[in-house]
């Protein structure tokens, strides 16, 4: 029986990741280019670029324009990825626009034996839903690295780099300096780029080779990633001539303002944070006592990325519990909780709580956290953030929709 269209598209995420432009190329050339119909923003970094990219596109909405959103990954639904003015596109304009780009893929591997990646074809879609919705402008975000990323080939008038810290080192290279050069590669000669001020010299050294087209922020001292992104975004849109973004951006996993307290008997926090800057800056903001849950997905550098907790849950009064979990989707396999403990439990004599399913996992920190008085933290995998929102849907009937919603800037 021949697979429908989304059974086609999910298949290809087994395909695994493969860099460069040939087959995105091929393809939008195929669609007539839609990409170029439209001016972008285009935004790399390891961590903050998602929450920038969001409070960018709040920021253009409130300004007047009708604004596209690429992101990735998707928390439930793969609409997510591509929104316009705030919202995710319909289920039917994503259809018809796959429906169009796998006839085209057949064309493409006849010609180069290889056909578009899973991330490929999301980021085609966008760029057919925004050349037909005629969005005045895109905000971009590149998938991974920059230099070969699939997004490299959109018109961009303006490119920003946040923080560049370890991530995707299997790809990208072990070192920031390799790092931060795949990174550097969005930049186009004669178009300016904005990074924030690298905290490593030899990042900076390579930023700086791009020459008189960069230049640089420096954030204000002892702010949290949130409001570093704000920050950022706020001087953007003063480059760009818009109002700053709105204060009341919802984005899952980063922003203050989710999840909503009315959720939830105590306080929870949830954050996707998933290496060591992530997990430094957030256990950094822990005030009160808390329970933490926890759950990755595969990395090359899992006990470097785990070092700030495994420092900082020497404080067993501070986190008196802590429960590892695994998240239930991911390009990547979970982590096993055992393999995590082994870690992070190193300079302490108890042991973690290991429940492998998530809503298990979450309603026993729920109710230890009631019984004790405590917060609940969700740190990890951007997956799991997607599981905290799956599981409050089936328990409280939540509008998914409405929670997708990241923005509701209504252009004047």
């Amino acid at each position: 029986m021949r697979m429908n269209d989304r059974e086609w598209l999910f298949k290809r995420q087994f395909a695994g990741i493969s860099l460069g432009l040939e087959r995105i190329s091929l393809l939008l050339s195929h669609l007539e280019d839609p990409h170029l119909d439209f001016p972008s923003i285009h935004v790399a970094g390891t961590n903050g670029k998602g929450s920038l990219c969001a409070l960018l596109s709040s920021s253009a909405s409130r300004s007047g324009l009708k604004v596209g959103l690429f992101t990735t990954p998707h928390l439930m639904i793969i609409e997510e990825r591509i929104r316009i003015n705030g919202e995710p596109i319909s289920s039917s304009d994503f259809d018809l626009h796959l429906s169009r780009i796998r006839k085209i893929s057949a064309d493409i591997f006849n010609t180069i034996n290889d056909e578009p990646t899973f991330y490929e074809i999301t980021f085609a879609i966008a760029m057919l839903a925004f050349s037909n919705s005629e969005v005045d402008r895109a905000i971009i975000e590149t998938g991974l690295g920059g230099e070969g990323d699939a997004t490299r080939v959109v018109d961009a008038d303006l490119c920003v780099i946040t923080r560049i810290g370890f991530d995707h080192t299997e790809i990208l290279g072990p070192t920031l300096t390799e790092i931060a050069s795949a990174k550097a590669g969005i930049h186009r000669p004669g178009i300016p780029i904005i990074s924030l001020m690298p905290d490593n010299h030899e990042v900076l050294e390579v930023f700086k080779r791009i020459g008189d087209d960069i230049w640089f922020h420096e954030p204000s001292p002892d702010l949290s990633p949130w409001e570093i992104a704000f920050e950022f975004a706020s001087r953007i849109a003063e480059v760009m001539n818009w109002k700053p973004p709105s204060e009341n951006c919802n984005w899952p996993g980063r922003s203050p303002n989710w999840p909503p307290k009315s959720w939830f008997k105590v306080p929870v926090f949830a954050s996707a944070a998933h290496n060591a800057q992530g997990f430094e800056a957030e256990i950094r903001s822990i005030t009160n006592p808390s329970i933490l849950v926890i759950g990755l997905t595969q990395k090359d550098n899992l006990k470097q990325s785990l070092h700030p907790l495994t420092i900082s849950l020497v404080n067993k009064e501070m986190f008196p519990v802590v429960i590892l979990t695994k998240p239930t989707k991911g390009r990547n396999k979970p982590i096993e909780p055992h393999q995590i403990e082994q870690i992070i439990f190193s300079k302490r004599d108890d042991k973690a709580l290991i429940i492998d399913d998530f809503s298990i996992a979450f309603q026993q920190a729920i109710e230890k956290a009631t019984s004790l008085g405590l917060d609940v933290r969700l740190l990890g995998s951007v997956y799991l953030i997607g599981d905290l929102l799956m599981h409050i849907q089936n328990s409280e009937n939540i509008d998914l929709l409405g929670e997708l919603m990241i923005h509701q800037d209504s252009p004047p």
